[in-house]
């Protein structure tokens, strides 16, 4: 009989050890997660089509040829680059009633008409650079919607693709993912921003409100108002408001950033009601500055005082926009925003275009005679004013005024011209029978006798910080500002009053504005002992400074090899060399090749003469050659050729006192004459979609001599 103990070896593989159980949790936690899959990504199905809404299709482009020839021609003798224009829309649906609302067929007309009228479409980095100082870009817009809603998405986007175009989004944060299906989700966003098509900037994160800001209860913008506080009886100090301000902000910008996109670098006010309507009076204190401290710049509809984009206006940090509506129709568009284009100070008779003057208070002038003596007067006026192109001229400096003001033969009246509107320093000088002053900001600094005569010439002139008046070519005044740059640039006003009623009222008889001549020579004074002898010079030095503004490195990469843009959300890119130090050079000669040019939408130019009034970019693409002159606020084109199509071109361009004579591909093209012109060298880079590779300058040097 068999022992007990002899059946052990027989059983011993059938042990359930210590390391069985882990083993058979293992294979059960695999067979759970096998079962729960379907499910896990069932859910996550739902919550992405719960956050991603479906695009909706393209409807066929109709547009027939006469319409697009009449598109093009809409746009001959505009500027070739300027101010880019500001739009403002705020959803896009083709089933909503609201007036703010645009159809996606309204839209997709819009873009068309913009596109065959030259106009780019500018990024914000782009636009950001433009106010910072840097050269204006090729006639562009910037399109701009509010509130960041899901129409946006649905129908925009697509029809942005179609068009080649950009667009910035300023969203109200705290209402992303939320509401649905109204306003976007962040899934969204963050495909839209992939798309190369979109930024995204801030409008908030909770504060897009109306509130009550008095104890009878009457609302406004939570923003640019202290609230109510009725528990406690009283309004919000201005410390609680400043808090409340400042963690909504930093709240948004925040939302912004953690989602992986860019610091925003511009706001736009809620309801567009900025400081005009608020209730905080001290101007230190208001929502503006408050903004100032996060943003380049805040963005409004509606203000007393609109500074479009201008140089004005990024010295002011606020840039008034042209909002577009629901019956805004294609052809509306390109005519209104050619009418915010800023132009040069030139106009040999303004008097006989009424419509384009503004009176003080904002209104259109529908007839001048009040000013020229024409027709009647208000009984109890005792004086009236008027701006000559508000929107076009904040940028003006550098011209002269003249008027004839007649009618001043009983001494108690005066007519007057005002140089530098909407700037910080506004000059108005006044005539009347025997005197002439002048004043500023309305205090009066200067006053002279001058012949008595009842009718007298005017003549004011606008250079730098120097404003210096004439009378009969003879009586002067001067003012010299301690402001600078674009602080004291502005246009041209008229004024006329009487110091008792039952008197004759003056006469402006005649008004031209002329621009004065642009001489040759720097943009700004050169320090002999600092300048970069050109012989010393080396474009290809990785360590050479590049800057894109005044202080601004250029976002070029620079190496032994080439230049190239380093950036992927602009869609141009501008940078100088040395230009503080290269102000003063002339008879030289730059070369380089431009690289990359694989589609007709990317481009790149040579600069000369930089930082002179009229400087000289050289751009060239895959089959053209293009030409412009002009500063760094305005070129026109002044040449073009056809090139042989290829994906690079050598570009030579040599610079002497009397003349600029460009070559490419070793074949002279273009021969231009010049006044004397000084001044550096820069590269520009241009492309339609953030998705195509950037072109590149290799092999470029300069030399001296010619």
């Amino acid at each position: 009989m068999t022992s007990p103990t002899s059946l052990g070896p027989r059983h011993s593989g059938h042990s359930r050890g210590p390391a069985h159980w882990p083993l058979r949790l293992l294979l059960m936690a695999m067979a759970l997660a096998v079962l729960a899959l379907p499910f896990y990504a069932a859910s996550e199905y739902y919550h992405y089509q719960k956050y991603m809404t479906p695009q909706a299709g393209l409807s066929a482009e109709h547009i027939d040829s006469a319409q697009a020839a009449a598109w093009t021609k809409s746009a001959k003798g505009l500027p070739a680059t300027g101010a880019p224009v500001v739009l403002t829309y705020h959803d896009i649906s083709p089933h909503s009633s609201s007036p703010y609302v645009v159809t996606p067929k309204a839209f997709d007309a819009q873009l068309a008409a913009l596109e065959q009228a030259g106009y780019r479409t500018l990024t914000a980095d782009e636009f950001a650079t433009y106010l910072r100082g840097g050269v204006a870009p090729p006639r562009s817009v910037l399109i701009t919607f509010d509130d960041g809603t899901n129409g946006l998405w649905v129908y925009g986007d697509r029809i942005l693709a179609r068009h080649h175009m950009h667009a910035t989004s300023f969203l109200i944060t705290g209402r992303v993912d939320h509401d649905r299906p109204y306003y976007l989700t962040w899934n969204e966003i963050k495909r839209m921003a992939g798309s190369g098509r979109w930024d995204f900037q801030d409008h908030t994160q909770d504060s897009h409100r109306r509130a009550p800001v008095d104890a009878a209860g009457h609302v406004g913008s939570m923003l640019a108002n202290r609230l109510w506080l009725p528990e406690q009886n009283r309004l919000e100090t201005v410390a609680e408001y400043h808090a409340r301000v400042e963690k909504d902000i930093t709240g948004s910008i925040s939302d912004i950033t953690r989602h992986g996109l860019p610091k925003p670098l511009l706001f736009a006010f809620p309801f567009s009601e900025a400081t005009d309507r608020s209730n905080v009076t001290d101007t230190d204190l208001t929502a503006q500055k408050l903004l100032e401290k996060h943003f380049l710049a805040t963005m409004t509809d509606v203000s007393s005082r609109p500074l479009t984009a201008s140089r004005r206006a990024g010295a002011a940090h606020t840039v008034q926009r042209l909002e577009v509506v629901k019956t805004t129709t294609a052809d509306e568009l390109l005519r209104e925003v050619a009418a915010w284009l800023q132009v040069p100070p030139n106009a040999d008779d303004p008097l006989s275009t009424p419509k384009l003057w503004v009176k003080s208070d904002r209104t259109q002038v529908t007839t001048l005679d009040t000013f020229t003596g024409g027709g009647t007067h208000p009984a109890k006026a005792r004086y009236a004013a008027a701006d000559y192109r508000p929107k076009n001229s904040l940028d003006w400096t550098g011209y002269e005024a003249t008027a004839t003001i007649g009618n001043l033969g009983n001494g108690t009246n005066q007519g007057a011209l005002t140089v530098r509107t909407d700037s910080l320093e506004p000059v108005t000088v006044s005539v009347s029978q025997g005197t002439m002053s002048m004043q500023v900001n309305n205090k009066q600094v200067r006053s002279e006798t001058i012949p008595i005569r009842e009718e007298h010439t005017l003549k004011v002139m606008v250079s730098g910080s120097i404003t210096t008046a004439t009378v009969d070519g003879d009586t002067k005044l001067t003012w010299t500002s301690k402001l600078t740059g674009a602080d004291l640039t502005g246009g041209v006003g008229i004024r006329v009053g009487t110091n008792r009623g039952g008197v004759e009222w003056p006469a402006i008889e005649s008004l031209r504005i002329t621009q004065m001549e642009r001489e040759g020579g720097t943009a700004r004074p050169q320090d002999g002992a600092n300048q970069l002898a050109v012989s010393d010079a080396t474009l290809l030095d990785p360590a050479a400074t590049w800057l894109s503004a005044p202080g601004v490195e250029a976002p070029l990469r620079v190496s032994h090899s080439g230049i190239e843009p380093r950036t992927g959300r602009n869609l141009s890119v501008y940078g100088a060399f040395q230009p503080d130090t290269t102000g003063a050079w002339t008879d030289y000669t730059v070369s380089g090749t431009v690289d990359r040019l694989l589609t007709s939408g990317v481009s790149g130019a040579i600069w000369v003469r930089v930082g002179s009034p009229l400087a000289i970019s050289v751009q060239v693409s895959r089959d053209r050659l293009q030409v412009f002159s002009g500063d760094a606020d305005e070129q026109d084109l002044v040449g073009t050729r056809v090139l042989t199509p290829a994906s690079s071109h050598k570009v030579t361009v040599a610079v002497s006192d009397g003349s600029t004579v460009i070559t490419v591909d070793e074949t002279t093209q273009m021969h231009l004459l010049a006044k004397g012109e000084v001044g550096g060298v820069a590269f520009s880079a241009y492309r339609d979609l953030t998705r195509r590779t950037w072109p590149e300058l290799i092999e470029a040097s300069v030399a001296s001599g010619v």
